[in-house]
């Protein structure tokens, strides 16, 4: 009977368990919505949920209680004619990433994420504060500095295997690289390179656990005195390799700079769409990665577009004189107007 009683307990142990995995997985899962996502981290109390109200029309609890946001909080910021998601995140503590607090599921969101706001509060020590975020991150397989070459492997069914991308292979050809993913048994996939790409990365992003992730500091908190030099220190901290933005929510001072930071990090453009028969291109923009062609718009469109691509006419930064033929390998502009055919 004892033993029975102990396998009971030990089976509703265990379901309990099952059941808050899946309660904390399910209030940290968010969708993603409009140009980006991107999720705020920090420690307690440096005024993420400040900044997420001052930044969007989101209305979070602020609180100088530590601790008050216990899950995420959404708001969308406005920049020219797109909207990034902002994501608020619970606190990070050290050991985060060793499974204190909600550490594993605010990490999970932050990979997730298509790039981060780093907060640290100007008014304590804002470096100690940053080294601990990056140390955190870097545990969970998180890296916030730009390598100096990057792939990103798409599947997608009806490609084959195609090496797109401003980057350049040092070590391999194209049909090194098919080979390769066909070993893994991978037909089909847009093989994004940017900078110098070796086959020994394109074989370790296949499988590996880490992951870069675009990033700006937010230096919170600008208002306080002294905290000019705080905000050089945070500069020769991280080298002049993540951009620094010194911002109050008090006075509101380095918060215009937000969106444009956000657009630059994420690398992409918008591109306006435009019908043969219409005189006027579409108001809202089809956001791309910086580099893409004009057959990905199409491909980003609709499917036939790109079966039945010939050419594009383009007006805009691209083009040489309004309304230029192009084929489908043009490089696209932020700005740009295309007329597929």
């Amino acid at each position: 009977n004892v033993r029975r009683k102990i396998a009971a307990l030990e089976e509703e142990l265990e379901r309990s368990r099952t059941r808050r995995k899946s309660s904390g997985r399910h209030l940290f899962s968010v969708p993603k919505e409009g140009a980006g996502q991107i999720v705020i981290l920090g420690l307690t109390n440096v005024g993420r949920s400040s900044l997420l109200a001052a930044l969007t029309n989101a209305k979070p609890e602020i609180n100088p209680v530590p601790y008050t946001t216990r899950k995420p909080a959404l708001g969308m910021l406005q920049y020219r004619d797109i909207q990034f998601q902002l994501v608020e995140a619970p606190a990070l503590v050290e050991g985060s990433s060793e499974g204190r607090m909600e550490g594993p599921q605010i990490l999970g969101l932050a990979r997730n994420a298509d790039g981060l706001l780093l907060v640290v509060d100007l008014s304590a020590e804002p470096v100690e504060q940053l080294r601990t975020l990056i140390s955190e991150l870097e545990a969970a397989g998180i890296r916030i500095e730009r390598p100096e070459g990057e792939v990103k492997i798409v599947r997608q069914p009806g490609v084959g295997v195609k090496v797109v991308g401003s980057g350049r292979l040092v070590d391999c050809t194209v049909e090194d690289v098919r080979r390769l993913l066909m070993e893994y048994k991978v037909a089909s996939a847009l093989v994004k390179i940017r900078g110098k790409v070796t086959l020994e990365m394109i074989e370790d992003e296949l499988f590996s656990s880490s992951v870069y992730k675009p990033s700006v500091i937010l230096a919170n908190k600008a208002d306080v005195e002294g905290s000019d030099q705080k905000v050089k220190a945070l500069i020769e901290e991280v080298g002049g390799t993540i951009p620094v933005i010194p911002v109050s929510c008090v006075d509101g001072r380095g918060l215009e700079k937000v969106g444009e930071a956000v657009f630059r990090m994420l690398g992409i453009i918008r591109v306006y769409s435009k019908e043969p028969s219409s005189k006027e291109p579409s108001e809202k923009p089809i956001v791309l990665e910086k580099d893409s062609k004009a057959i990905d718009v199409a491909r980003k469109l609709h499917s036939k577009l790109y079966k039945k691509f010939r050419y594009a006419r383009i007006w805009g930064p691209s083009a040489k004189y309004p309304g230029e033929k192009v084929g489908p390998e043009h490089t696209m502009m932020d700005g740009d107007v295309i007329e597929i055919h």
